[in-house]
Formats: structure tokens, sequence, C-alpha cells
């Protein structure tokens, strides 16, 4: 298995992201692989992103990069720092005999204006490539849609 194969970048997109007392957050209004937008073009005044991005304990990142992409465009960016990626892996390494350790990061685009039915895709450029994360597509209702 190459280095590429043994590291997962998953997404959940979301209309917000909330902080917690207790170090907690919640994700508020959480899509699956799919937004659906009344009418298009539109500004969506908000949309938020928890990336996690998953290496295995003996391959810890050295650099990290989490970008989101609309159109082929890279329109936000989380630069983690390589100290607070060493931090957190050294904490992970101290409390749990875990096989993977996970860098989460929050995107939040605010706002967000869609002209046209588009994917918002996920990345992660770390020091030996870009890994791709899922997508979000966003069109625009139809007929045939369920309103809920």
């Amino acid at each position: 298995m190459s280095m590429n194969e043994s590291r997962v970048v998953i997404a959940q997109f979301c209309d917000d992201i909330r902080h917690e007392v207790g170090n907690k957050y919640s994700l508020m209004g959480c899509y699956g692989g799919e937004m659906i937008i009344d009418k298009l073009p539109a500004l969506l005044p908000k949309l938020c992103v928890q990336v996690r991005v998953f290496t295995p304990i003996d391959q810890p990142f050295t650099k990290l990069l989490i970008r989101a992409v609309l159109n082929g465009e890279s329109i936000a960016e989380v630069d983690v720092p390589a100290q607070k990626m060493a931090q957190s892996y050294q904490d992970q390494v101290a409390l749990s005999d875990a096989e993977q350790h996970v860098v989460v990061a929050i995107i939040a685009i605010s706002p967000l204006p869609v002209s046209e039915p588009c994917q918002l895709k996920i990345e992660a450029e770390t020091e030996d490539d870009v890994l791709r994360g899922n997508s979000l597509s966003i069109r625009e209702r139809t007929a045939n849609d369920p309103s809920f």
C-alpha cells in the first residue's frame, strides 16, 4: 500500500459549526453529497466544512494545507501549522494505542456565491501528495425533487 492509499480525507459539509462548552462543537444542518438550492444564482450566507485527515501513526504529516475548491479555484484554505500537528500527534500517541492520527480542521466560507450548478471539492496537500476528499454537489431544485 502506498502512502497515499493509507491517508484519507473526510469532509462533512454543513450550514454552521458551533463551538460548545467543554471543547466540543456541533455541526448544524449537515448535507449528504448534495445541496439543493431553490433558485440559482444564489448567495449562501455561510457554508462550513469539518475536514478530518487521517494518516497512519507511523507516517505523521510534516505539511498539511487543506483547500476548498470550487470550479477549479481555491476559495478557502487552512494551513495547519507544523508545530500544532506535531503537538496533536504527540498528544494522541501518549494517550492511546491508535493506529491512525487524525487532524481536524474547520473551514467557514461566508458568503458563498453560487452562480451555476457546481461541485465544492475538498483536498489536502501534504509533504508527498495532494489527497482528494469527498465533494458537495450544489444544484437548483427541480420539479422532481421532494420538498421537506
